[in-house]
């Protein structure tokens, strides 16, 4: 059974209790607000438009208007007085509708979220947190440009030059007019990107039966309001780190399918004699690609085998597998997820899981690019590598650290030689990475890089150690780390927030756009239940996805 979110959970950065409560009242406020505006008839929904916020006297007039130009000239003269009475009643008229006019059954009830939405930043959707939302889009998708480099700035493969000239004997070309004494112009690289525009939206149900019962214990109805609400956001956060769209409407596509290998060992497990036939699937974009080829171990005698099954080609995207394994061809089943490239089984494995996946299912027809997917295109990501070990230090975060500055690019510019200064702002990893990184730290410790405290009061002992941020060893900065609830086991995506350089008017490396932000509609009662829906409309736009990276396989 759904329980209700925590006030302290949807208002995570109040800094105390009674901001908690301060924040939940005007949320609830809010809602209240968009609902009695609706009813009133302050919110009309237009397909082409979205909820468009406008009075009853504004939709009567905009009719009135619009008889009038439909009139011929004589008869507008002969109805102007009737028609110049019924403008003056306006105000009378308004008031006598009702919440079932204009909204009268099989019409919608709409409703605006974005206020109540802005007021609460949940623990578990950090990437929407964070991201600036514009509600400028129109139409079906968003074409943006993206300035990649210019003369100077050590990026988008374009060569550095000085400024030095001569201004008695220099010649150039401006507009097509030859012979100019004018400075040598500098030189641009730019890219030019369309991504459709995605609708998203979830629905809840509450049943009479439910809110009559509930009366006098809680409001059910204002439950699922909450509920769905906050089961949209936390969609959104899971598109925004994962989400791959269709290939079609300017998006990465699906994930193709790995390529394996086996090998196998008479000694080292407990895995029983048989032939071991094995397929594996890549995960990415919450689901899973087409099966790889299939490989089998040969016969297997006596009873401590074991097997290794290596990904020899890993796809683009790909963010980890699932193994599948039988004893009879083409009857492969479910066994385990693995991260990295290589997985060895010890053990005989157990059979009746899930079945192989018939067709794919990384790409989403109505879904868009999330973070993941992005920076694990090495043609739009600053850093790509899959590490496929396990952290023994910190160099994996340094070695991205060092490509995205481009601290071992020689001065001069050039193709594939970017020097892009980038400055990561934080680190995202899963909560095994992070207790991994803490463990390496106790297991390396000395007597000047390891503490352990005890605490004499009250209330036990304090031990532990916890990594809140990596220092960044080519620029000096500390660079957060933190816990992402919905991160892929094994990946860490290394994010520049903002762009090192000025007056670039990229104030976002990535933003949301929308043509319609978070609305809701309550459906018409046609049964004895109350259903409602959440829904918005838009697209992730990447900007400047070359100074973020992402570390994969890390174990």
């Amino acid at each position: 059974m759904y329980v209700a979110p925590k006030p302290s959970e949807m208002f995570s950065d109040a800094p105390n209790g009674t901001a908690v409560a301060e924040r939940f009242e005007a949320y609830k406020a809010a809602l209240d607000a968009s609902h009695q505006r609706s009813a009133s008839g302050s919110y009309r929904f237009i397909p082409e438009q979205g909820i468009v916020k406008t009075g009853q006297a504004d939709q009567i007039a905009q009719r009135l208007d619009t008889i009038t130009k439909g009139l011929s000239a004589e008869a507008a003269t002969s109805m102007a007085g009737d028609l110049d009475a019924l403008k003056t009643m306006l105000a009378d008229l308004g008031k006598d509708w009702t919440t079932t006019n204009p909204n009268s059954s099989p019409g919608l009830v709409p409703y605006d979220l974005e206020e109540g939405a802005k007021l609460i930043v949940p623990r578990v959707t950090p990437l929407r947190n964070s991201l600036t939302r514009n509600n400028s889009g129109k139409g079906n998708a968003r074409e943006f440009r993206r300035i990649t480099g210019w003369t100077n700035s050590g990026t988008g493969g374009i060569a550095d030059a000085m400024a030095f000239f001569d201004s008695q004997s220099v010649t150039n070309t401006f507009g097509g007019v030859t012979g100019l004494r004018r400075p040598n112009k500098i030189t641009y690289a730019s890219d030019t990107k369309t991504a459709s525009y995605v609708e998203q939206g979830l629905s809840d149900s509450v049943t009479w039966k439910a809110q009559f019962a509930g009366q006098g214990f809680a409001n059910i109805r204002q439950l699922s309001q909450t509920a769905l609400l906050w089961a949209s956001m936390g969609a959104e956060e899971r598109a925004l780190l994962y989400g791959r769209g269709a290939a079609g409407k300017g998006y990465a596509g699906a994930v193709s399918a790995p390529v394996i290998s086996i090998a196998s060992s008479a000694t080292g497990g407990s895995v029983a004699a048989a032939t071991y036939f094995v397929k594996v699937t890549a995960r990415a974009g919450g689901g899973e690609s087409v099966v790889s080829n299939e490989v089998n171990t040969g016969a297997l005698s006596g009873s401590t085998n074991q097997f290794t099954v290596t990904v020899a080609t890993e796809p683009n995207g790909a963010l980890g597998y699932n193994l599948y394994v039988s004893t009879s061809t083409g009857t492969e089943t479910f066994v385990q997820s693995f991260v990295g490239n290589t997985v060895t089984i010890t053990t005989t494995p157990a059979g009746g899981g899930a079945a192989m996946p018939g067709a794919d299912s990384t790409s989403n027809a109505q879904g868009y690019d999330g973070f993941l997917t992005v920076l694990a295109d090495p043609a739009q990501s600053g850093y790509v590598k899959r590490v496929n070990a396990a952290i023994t230090s910190d160099d994996p975060w340094q070695q991205a650290f060092l490509t995205l500055y481009g601290a071992s690019i020689q001065p001069g510019g050039g193709a594939n030689l970017d020097k892009r200064l980038a400055d990561p702002d934080e680190i995202w990893v899963d909560g095994v990475i992070r207790k991994k990184l803490g463990d390496y730290l106790k297991g390396s410790a000395t007597s000047s890089n390891y503490r352990i405290a005890f605490d004499q009061g009250p209330g036990g002992h304090i031990i532990g150690e916890v990594v809140n941020g990596i220092a960044n060893q080519v620029t000096g900065k500390m660079v957060d780390l933190a816990v992402h609830p919905y991160m892929p086991l094994g990946a860490s995506m290394v994010r520049s927030r903002t762009l090192p350089i000025p007056n670039t008017e990229i104030g976002n490396t990535s933003e949301v756009i929308n043509v319609q932000d978070y609305m809701a509609y309550e459906w018409p009662e046609i049964q004895m239940t109350w259903d409602q829906s959440t829904y918005w409309f838009g697209t992730l736009v990447h900007y400047a996805p070359a100074w973020s990276g992402l570390l994969l396989g890390l174990s």
